[in-house]
């Protein structure tokens, strides 16, 4: 019996891609931080400033839809 793999939608993607960028940056800013002693402060404020409101808009539109889907709203053909 062949098993479907579970279809992944664009919020899942969204998420991958965000924990996926927050693992690298973390990483990239420890080894700076072993080299040099010192981090770029601005550049670490802008990128979790970015990140915050990333992760804020993905929750609002997940809730948004879940929602809709529970009141029957979302329609299939869509």
């Amino acid at each position: 019996m062949k098993m479907k793999k579970p279809k992944l939608n664009t919020i899942d993607k969204i998420l991958i891609f965000c924990t996926v960028l927050l693992l690298i940056f973390t990483i990239t800013m420890i080894v700076l931080f072993c080299i040099f002693q010192s981090v770029p402060d601005t550049l670490i404020g802008a990128f979790f400033g970015a990140f915050g409101i990333e992760t804020i808009n993905t929750v609002m539109i997940y809730k948004d839809k879940k929602r809709r889907t529970r009141n029957g709203l979302e329609r299939e053909d869509i």
